[in-house]
């Protein structure tokens, strides 16, 4: 039987903040992904994110029992303004999208290293 994952999605930066606020203060191994906003017909705008986002869902299968994952959808016109609170955040420091990071700790995968498999895995098994 598959683990049991808590799925949070947000948009924007406060709704992000509100879901680890909520989430953090439990047993739950946190992780957030950071992509770009999907369109009327599903399709993000970033293709990066669009080549990690299936890879990365396939990996959630596989994530340890009592995890929440966040998605914090992006939209271009935010992720564009240098000054937005992604990239100015201290405890985000985003340079790119996608971005895949176990909350608490300094591990995270960007852009291109979303996209491999052997790479979301182990982020998603180290303790």
């Amino acid at each position: 039987m598959a683990n049991v994952v808590k799925r949070v999605s947000v948009h924007g930066f406060t709704e992000y903040l509100r879901a680890v606020e909520e989430y953090s203060n439990s047993s739950l191994h946190m992780f957030a992904l950071f992509t770009g906003a999907l369109d009327d017909q599903g399709k993000s705008w970033c293709p990066d994110c669009v080549k990690a986002d299936p890879v990365i869902e396939a990996a959630t299968k596989d994530l340890p029992e009592c995890s929440c994952i966040i998605t914090a959808y992006i939209d271009r016109t935010t992720w564009k303004d240098p000054n937005n609170n992604f990239r100015k955040s201290a405890d985000l420091q985003l340079t790119c999208i996608p971005t895949l990071i176990k909350l608490g700790t300094e591990k995270r995968l960007q852009e291109k290293e979303c996209a491999k498999k052997s790479l979301v895995a182990m982020l998603f098994d180290e303790d």
